[in-house]
């Protein structure tokens, strides 16, 4: 009786559990356009303060600076930026860094630089705390800025101040 049961367990439990032979490949449906993937963001002159979403409520700022930066390269050139952020609303957050980029009118985009004496300091946010500090970005010889934008990602842009 036992070997009946093992048998027939060994005959049935294969055809319970097996899939088809050979899986055919599902078709994988595109994704829509990025630019319906970005939302619009707002945007404004430097000096403009605007909501930012990351961690809790902020509120960014970014000013034109008069502080001075030498360039890294030999045909670069740097734009330094006073930038002010303030946690409106929720509890502390921590903030290593400012996720501003500069955007080029040919569409690069460019990264802060980093050991800017003066730049702006990562830690906590505290609310009602403001930080501020230096944000500076170079560019080479055939590069012209346009704006700056906060983003998380390169895809999500949530504010923009035009140059």
């Amino acid at each position: 009786m036992k070997k009946i049961v093992v048998t027939a367990a060994a005959v049935v439990l294969p055809l319970v559990f097996a899939g088809p032979a050979v899986s055919e490949p599902t078709p994988v449906e595109p994704g829509p356009p990025a630019t319906v993937l970005a939302e619009p963001a707002a945007t404004g002159p430097l000096g403009t303060a605007y909501p930012i979403r990351t961690g809790g409520d902020m509120t960014v700022t970014v000013h034109p600076s008069e502080a001075e930066v030498a360039p890294r390269a030999a045909d670069g050139s740097v734009l330094v930026f006073d930038v002010s952020a303030e946690q409106t609303a929720g509890k502390p957050y921590f903030l290593p860094t400012l996720d501003l980029r500069l955007i080029t009118t040919n569409g690069d985009m460019v990264y802060p630089l980093t050991g800017v004496p003066g730049e702006y300091p990562g830690g906590f946010v505290e609310p009602e705390q403001p930080r501020s500090g230096l944000v500076a970005f170079e560019l080479t010889g055939e590069q012209q800025p346009k704006e700056i934008v906060f983003a998380t990602n390169d895809d999500f842009v949530q504010g923009a101040w035009t140059l």
